[in-house]
């Protein structure tokens, strides 16, 4: 059985860069707070910032959208962005030797099997420059006319109140 491939039109294309950016821009200012922010809520930052690297991660390194079935759910890929051809030029290393796997238990379930504790000193400074490169990289790759409207998107993240002091 052959699977129905989601083909996004141009409106969803431009609709998906404003929610890529969108999560792009929080997961830089779960960033910031985590390190600079206060427990207790500095807690709940944190599992922003592993649920948004999630997401982002799945964006920029997924090669096939989910299925239900046989057909195609219509996930937002960075390969939706790039020019015909293109190839990724970006990875996410540490991410994935270290965190991709336990990310499952940390995240979402409560288990025994909790392997790997979440200390945000430790990870922050060496996830939040992986994704940075990446996203630069993804940017770097994108076509041309989008690229212009993430540019357009981010800095309208940036205006947004409260990320006067976050980097995106």
């Amino acid at each position: 059985m052959a699977v129905k491939q989601y083909q996004p039109t141009s409106d969803e294309l431009d609709l998906g860069i404003n929610h890529v950016c969108y999560e792009y821009a929080n997961l830089m200012s779960s960033s910031f707070w985590s390190l600079h922010g206060q427990a207790p809520w500095r807690t709940n930052v944190d599992d922003a910032f592993l649920l948004g690297f999630r997401k982002l991660r799945d964006f920029l390194l997924r090669d096939a959208r989910s299925q239900i079935g046989d057909r195609e759910l219509p996930d937002i890929l960075a390969l939706d962005y790039l020019p015909p051809g293109a190839t990724r030029s970006w990875d996410l290393p540490i991410w994935e030797a270290q965190w991709k796997g336990p990310m499952d238990k940390q995240l979402a379930h409560l288990t025994f099997r909790r392997d790997w504790g979440w200390n945000h000193t430790e990870w922050i400074p060496k996830l939040e420059p992986e994704m940075r490169e990446a996203w630069s990289r993804f940017l770097g790759a994108a076509a041309p006319e989008t690229k212009v409207k993430f540019h357009a998107e981010l800095e309208l993240c940036r205006r947004k109140p409260g990320f006067a002091r976050i980097v995106l």
